[in-house]
């Protein structure tokens, strides 16, 4: 699940940030470049922990404890740039993003790694779409 969701940010996501390039300025393409890769990392990171049998160095585990935190940070970096160059931001982008948002704060109390998987899963779609959307916001 967590690989699916790393293919999925890193795919799509190299595509929404090279429309951003193309669209937008360069402070909201570098916003959009570190949403893509920060998610995507952290779920290839999440992914291989639970397939290998080794232990993982201190910082990488770190980074797994931690990635719900670090991707609600990612995903909101954008938004606040697209709100400095005073853009209007829509509704449907500001909810994907709060409700990305309480999905990943869940996770963080889960004892099963499969639900907390689900919900950083979830999250990261959500949160994903709302890019995309505030992209779409700021290109027309």
């Amino acid at each position: 699940m967590r690989l699916f969701a790393a293919l999925f940010l890193l795919l799509p996501g190299s595509a929404l940030v090279v429309s951003t390039h193309r669209h937008a300025h360069a402070a909201l393409t570098s916003a959009v470049l570190l949403f893509a890769v920060a998610h995507a990392v952290l779920h290839a990171l999440s992914a291989w922990r639970s397939t290998t049998a080794r232990t993982l160095p201190a910082a990488l585990r770190n980074m797994d404890r931690h990635a719900a935190w670090m991707m609600l940070a990612s995903a909101w970096v954008p938004l606040v740039i697209h709100r400095v160059h005073a853009q209007p931001t829509s509704t449907l982008a500001a909810a994907g993003l709060v409700i990305g948002t309480l999905c990943q704060l869940c996770s963080l109390r889960m004892t099963s790694d499969r639900l907390r998987s689900a919900l950083l899963v979830l999250g990261s779609a959500l949160q994903f779409v709302a890019v995309a959307l505030v992209i779409a916001m700021e290109v027309t």
